[in-house]
């Protein structure tokens, strides 16, 4: 063969290389049409091409059509606009069929609606296609999704890749997208469609991630009559806080709570979700026991019963730390309970040891019920400072006020341990019982306290006053009152007994009863606790033991200041009366409030 023929034979070798491997551009109607009738008989679906059709042959036969539109007839879903890519089969195409081995659909818009793919019978449909030759691949990328139901599910950005090779091979996925200006992705999910087709048990495994949370779970599915899934499970959160705020998925206490996480076994069906054995974990607490979500309500409803060795509760009650200003003044911002009450709640807990700061509970059982605009708990028995504790918390929204109830008793509790977790002085020992009952309603803490009702009673038995020895108080003030003011301080006294009521009425707490028995004195105590401004007005007025009723006091204490700074000084008019060096300055006889007494004491 001469060189000018094998020139001419490669330079129309390469022509034709060229030609197979160029895009040709087709008329509509022939190509499209045949793509047409192929997704539909195979897949179900309405194909409309209102842009440009290209063909090539090399390297891999293939077709392109622009401004498609894909849709189920019954309109579940619908992809509209962007460019349809896909890679023939080339046997088919030898005879002169259109079989598509690969799907590829970018820059498109899906539109779906929940409700109508509920409605869809995949089984029937993935029991047809399983017999046939179906596409191995389908990419969508650079598209988005809405959701004619469901707008808080919009998606932005979607690139995800599905492959389904064989029937005795899983169907896999994976993909991510933008949901709520953040990022998803779906680091894989696989199932078989062809045992679900057949109502037989597919095996699956999902593994989604997000910023702030991720799920991952595996098992087996079943579709039929009664879809259900079975498996293990597990859902973690850096900060269910941030994970709520994002996602708009509203849980109880969820704007509360911050790392959290749930494993375990499970089984879904499309009423309930439960792990009959789960294992949650918040912040360094490990509880363990039982949960379940419901469905089948009007709003979901989630039931457990769980046990820690440990629990912090602190942040579960910040916001009652948050009641006040920094200044120290009760807050004027408005309580809201939405959030924290997004999703129905039944739940019983108990606790080996549960501290809420200093505070410590040990052997506790309770419960926290959570239904729209209303949060209760409850602790039917607590040992609380080597006593007991019973309690019950409310707080329900209406009419745009929150109504806050609260009510308790407590028995045998050391009451000087129980100061110093406060971070109170430990200024009184002995062992307390009583009980209290607290309610008040308004927009804000600061309207709440200012219409506080109530009623509390304690009382205290074998202790002592510790800072101050009354009995030698009343001997000092005997032979010197006046110096008495000035080394009143140091001692205890001891009591057999004392007790207090107090009465609240629109935020001003009286002391209707106070008194101290001891063995050498007695006191009474009277005047009133402002809730509204944090001070105490109050005077203890001493006496001996032997002391009649109604006599007046020895001795007078004011009890004055702020909660947090209380002070307690004699009274200097009673030290002053009781000197004798004053006595002609005062009258010896008290004159009765109705009677007009002397205008001058003559010695």
């Amino acid at each position: 063969m001469s060189r000018r023929i094998f020139f001419l034979i490669a330079l129309i070798s390469l022509a034709v290389l060229g030609t197979a491997a160029s895009p040709w551009t087709l008329p509509g109607g022939g190509l499209s049409a045949e793509l047409k009738d192929h997704v539909k008989t195979r897949y179900g679906l309405d194909l409309t091409v209102r842009g440009r059709s290209t063909f090539a042959v090399l390297p891999i036969p293939r077709v392109k059509f622009e401004n498609v539109t894909l849709q189920f007839p019954d309109g579940a879903l619908k992809a509209e606009g962007g460019t349809l890519r896909g890679e023939l089969r080339l046997l088919p195409l030898l005879f002169g069929r259109i079989e598509l081995s690969d799907f590829d659909l970018a820059e498109t818009r899906i539109i779906g609606s929940v409700q109508k793919l509920q409605a869809v019978n995949w089984a029937e449909i993935f029991k047809e296609r399983s017999t046939e030759t179906h596409a191995r691949r389908l990419v969508v990328s650079k598209s988005s999704v809405r959701w004619t139901d469901l707008k808080e599910a919009n998606l932005d950005r979607l690139n995800a890749v599905m492959r389904w090779a064989d029937a005795s091979e899983p169907l896999a996925a994976t993909g991510s997208a933008i949901w709520r200006d953040e990022p998803i992705s779906l680091d894989q999910v696989s199932i078989f469609p062809d045992l679900l087709a057949s109502n037989k048990i597919s095996p699956f495994s999902i593994t989604l991630t997000s910023p702030s949370a991720r799920l991952s779970a595996e098992g087996e599915a079943q579709l039929g009559d009664t879809p259900r899934l079975t498996g293990e499970s597990t859902i973690e959160a850096s900060s269910v806080r941030d994970f709520t705020r994002w996602s708009g998925v509203d849980l109880p206490f969820g704007s509360l709570l911050q790392a959290f996480s749930i494993s375990g076994d499970f089984s879904m069906d499309r009423r309930r979700l439960s792990w009959p054995a789960v294992s949650i974990a918040m912040g360094s607490d490990k509880l363990e026991g039982t949960l379940g979500v419901r469905f089948d309500t009007e709003r979901p409803v989630i039931t457990g019963t769980l046990a820690a060795d440990t629990l912090n509760l602190a942040d579960l009650f910040a916001p009652f730390s948050q009641t006040r200003t920094d200044s120290g003044s009760w807050s004027e911002e408005t309580i809201d309970l939405t959030r924290a009450t997004g999703t129905d709640l039944d739940l019983r807990l108990s606790a080996t040891t549960a501290s809420l700061g200093r505070l410590s509970l040990d052997d506790m059982a309770a419960s926290v019920l959570v239904q729209p605009g209303r949060i209760e708990a409850s602790i039917g028995r607590a040992a609380f400072f080597d006593g007991t504790l019973k309690g019950r918390l409310s707080l329900a929204a209406q009419n745009g006020q929150v109504d806050f109830k609260s009510q308790g008793t407590f028995s045998k509790v050391k009451i000087s341990p129980f100061l110093a977790a406060l971070g109170e002085p430990r200024w009184i020992t002995g062992r307390a019982q009583g009980q209290f009952s607290f309610d008040g309603k308004g927009r804000n803490p600061a309207d709440v306290i200012r219409q506080a009702q109530g009623r509390s009673s304690i009382e205290l038995s074998e202790g002592e006053v510790v800072g101050i020895n009354l009995q030698d108080a009343l001997r000092r003030v005997d032979k010197r009152p006046l110096l008495a003011s000035l080394n009143w301080k140091g001692g205890r006294t001891p009591f057999e007994r004392a007790d207090a009521q107090i009465v609240v009425q629109n935020g001003v707490g009286e002391v209707v009863e106070g008194k101290l028995s001891g063995p050498a004195v007695q006191a009474r105590l009277h005047g009133q606790v402002l809730l509204v401004d944090r001070t105490l007005q109050m005077i203890a007025g001493i006496s001996s033991a032997e002391a009649p009723a109604g006599q007046l006091p020895a001795l007078a204490f004011d009890v004055t200041g702020d909660w947090d700074n209380v002070a307690v000084t004699p009274q200097v008019r009673s030290l002053i009366e009781r000197s004798g060096a004053a006595k002609p300055l005062f009258p010896q006889d008290r004159v009765p409030a109705n009677e007009q007494g002397p205008q001058a004491i003559a010695q």
